[in-house]
């Protein structure tokens, strides 16, 4: 059984996804291209993705604000056409979430700032 969150979505407008799946085997949280397209903010940037079932494909990168058990930020998102809405660790750790292992529920976390 995997972890569903609810997802306020905000860039170009807003929208809300009321079950996502949260995969702390993703890296980056991953987007429908269209999804993308139509509420978050456009970048130049593609990138390479592997997918868990081994497959490669081309992704837009997008940004925008995301927003889960009260914790919002701007974080980036890839998005490809039949993607399926997950979201990946670098989101949980923008936000300052983690999943509990033991319960398999979103728990909030301290932020950590790394000096150099």
């Amino acid at each position: 059984m995997g972890v569903l969150v609810s997802v306020k979505v905000r860039g170009k407008k807003s929208t809300e996804l009321k079950e996502v799946l949260v995969d702390t085997g993703a890296s980056f949280t991953v987007f429908p291209l269209e999804l993308a397209e139509e509420y978050l903010i456009d970048t130049p940037f593609e990138v390479e993705l592997r997918l868990g079932d081994g497959r490669r494909v081309r992704a837009r990168v997008f940004i925008g604000e995301l927003e889960i058990e009260g914790r919002r930020g701007p974080v980036r998102v890839l998005a490809f056409k039949g993607a399926i809405p997950v979201i990946g660790v670098d989101t949980l750790e923008t936000l300052g979430l983690r999943v509990d292992p033991t319960t398999g529920k979103i728990e909030k976390t301290e932020f950590y700032m790394l000096y150099v």
